[in-house]
């Protein structure tokens, strides 16, 4: 899990992710010991991405210091009451010390409870992957229009000496 907690969301803690448009990538900051990184960190994340540059990611970043060391249980929660899509990364501890800001990504997933019968959305503990901010915005849009699977982009990050997966552009 690359140094964060997947579970024991403490529910009222942490501010709310705020109004969201649904199609922005969810950029989640909880890391706030170094400035000039989570500026070169939004710097790349900024930068148009394809074969010409055609396209630009559009993000919604939660820099709010109260996030300072949220798990990724915690922000699953606010992600949750927002309403704010399935995927959501997060600019971590890792990612602020990796030579290639490996940001943390995260997929909300159903979870059936086996004794009611009934679902309910989680953030998957073990299945998470590692990519640097050049890679946010080509890896949303397809895993938000299903040309790739979350799980795809798990085997590809664990495929890579490095752990990450590794922008096409």
């Amino acid at each position: 899990m690359d140094g964060e907690e997947m579970g024991g969301a403490k529910v009222g803690v942490r501010p709310a992710i705020g109004d969201h448009d649904a199609e922005a990538v969810l950029i989640v900051r909880t890391f706030y010991e170094n400035e000039p990184i989570w500026q070169a960190i939004l710097a790349e994340l900024r930068q148009p991405w394809g074969e010409n540059d055609e396209f630009e990611t559009r993000l919604h970043i939660v820099d709010d210091s109260s996030w300072s060391g949220a798990t990724a249980g915690e922000v699953l929660a606010a992600v949750r009451a927002a309403e704010a899509g399935r995927y959501f990364y997060i600019v971590d501890s890792t990612a602020v010390r990796h030579s290639h800001f490996a940001m943390l990504a995260v997929e909300i997933a159903q979870e059936a409870d086996p004794l009611s019968g009934t679902t309910r959305e989680v953030a998957r503990t073990k299945d998470t992957f590692r990519l640097e901010p050049a890679a946010v915005g080509e890896v949303h849009m397809l895993l938000s229009l299903g040309e790739r699977g979350f799980d795809e982009y798990v085997d590809e990050a664990d495929r890579d000496s490095s752990g990450i997966v590794w922008s096409a552009f």
